[in-house]
């Protein structure tokens, strides 16, 4: 996949420390979409697309992580995600684990 045509660039996975997610997920991924790790918090994980497989918009990545339920998440604008600190990104999973 050319580095233009996807919603997070290098920069921002190598000022984050994202790693490429190789974990299976009970969810759709698209082909076209990449998965990463987030640092420093277990089954966090960063992705293009939403758990259905939809490819996120310009700009917008997934925020996934296990919830109540199963996997869960909710749509964060890259901006967002690069600006916020390991324990924001902690408040978000924690505030919505209830799905």
């Amino acid at each position: 996949m050319e580095t233009n045509d996807v919603n997070i660039d290098s920069e921002t996975i190598k000022r984050l420390g994202l790693k490429s997610g190789d974990k299976k997920f009970n969810a759709q991924i698209s082909p076209d979409a990449r998965i990463f790790e987030y640092p420093d918090l277990d089954n966090v994980f960063i992705m293009e697309n939403d758990l259905y497989g939809n490819i996120m918009q310009k700009d917008y990545c997934f925020l996934a992580f296990y919830g109540n339920h199963g996997l869960i998440g909710k749509r964060l604008s890259v901006q967002k995600l690069s600006k916020a600190s390991v324990v924001e990104i902690k408040k978000m999973v924690e505030a919505n684990t209830e799905g």
